[in-house]
């Protein structure tokens, strides 16, 4: 069962506040990836307090430059060295020589067997990547043209593997249920005001994690002018891209609480089903 562990390390923004961390997300897949998204002041004591190694972590995805957003990874990448690991770093192209210099491999796209990870350009104030992780969940065979095959074909079939039985090539599609979607897929956006084009280039994903740094007690065009975007307009990306879950980070200190934030969640009438954690909450989600 295709499941995702999102433990939120920090879901402030610019400034932090005592129980509000600056940005940083922990995800781990079923498959064994486990990515930090940003990496806010102090990223790495969050993680050791929520139980990961800075070493065990597969990659670091940075969406952009701004301090609020990368401060804490020096103190990562030389904690997981010393303790035998090696960071790879993805950000956007713009940031990729400075963070060569901290001795860490940087590219803006990540490639596994199941897993496919790019950069999507969002509108913020400077170069910045949302990420868009894309994973190959396998096809969901249809019972009635698998019947008769046997286990370990089947369980073959099922990743994407095709199959020689009795001296006949079995290829996936050919047995798949052809309403399956083969792929589930997850946008962290970083900072961004509502943005068209990205969500043209995108399409469809199945979990949204967007900024809301403001409520709806700010002039929108005040919020876009500085590149982040109001609660209304997270809400109206999650519809386009016909996301089925809508996590809200990057909260702004002006605000004491989630208070508003949520009065305004619990009034949208799913899809999408609306989140705003706090930090060091965890959410599982079955894609």
């Amino acid at each position: 069962m295709p499941l995702l562990k999102l433990v939120f390390l920090g879901t402030g923004g610019a400034v932090p506040k005592a129980d509000r961390m600056l940005p940083a997300i922990y995800l781990e897949d079923w498959l064994g990836h486990r990515v930090l998204l940003d990496a806010g002041e102090g990223a790495q004591y969050r993680l050791l307090q929520a139980g990961v190694s800075p070493a065990s972590l597969t990659l670091v995805a940075v969406t952009h430059g701004h301090e609020d957003h990368v401060l804490g990874l020096p103190g990562l990448v030389i904690t997981s060295r010393f303790l035998g690991g090696k960071v790879r770093v993805l950000a956007p192209r713009s940031m990729h020589k400075a963070l060569e210099r901290l001795g860490v491999e940087v590219s803006d796209s990540y490639a596994a067997e199941r897993l496919k990870i790019t950069c999507v350009e969002v509108c913020h104030t400077v170069d910045a990547c949302g990420w868009l992780f894309e994973w190959d969940v396998g096809y969901k065979l249809d019972l009635q043209k698998a019947a008769g095959l046997p286990k370990w074909a089947l369980t073959s079939l099922i990743k994407g593997h095709p199959v020689e039985v009795e001296g006949r090539v079995i290829r996936p599609e050919e047995v798949a249920d052809p309403a399956h979607r083969r792929f589930r897929r997850l946008l962290y956006t970083g900072d961004t005001g509502p943005c068209p084009r990205m969500w043209e280039t995108v399409g469809e994903v199945d979990v949204l994690i967007h900024e809301a740094t403001f409520a709806d007690d700010v002039e929108p065009q005040k919020a876009h002018e500085e590149g982040h975007s109001t609660f209304a307009d997270a809400l109206e990306a999650a519809r386009a891209l016909r996301a089925k879950v809508l996590i809200l980070t990057h909260i702004s200190a002006r605000y004491p609480d989630k208070s508003r934030h949520r009065q305004l969640a619990a009034q949208v009438t799913p899809p999408p089903h609306v989140y705003v954690p706090d930090d060091f909450d965890t959410l599982l989600v079955q894609l």
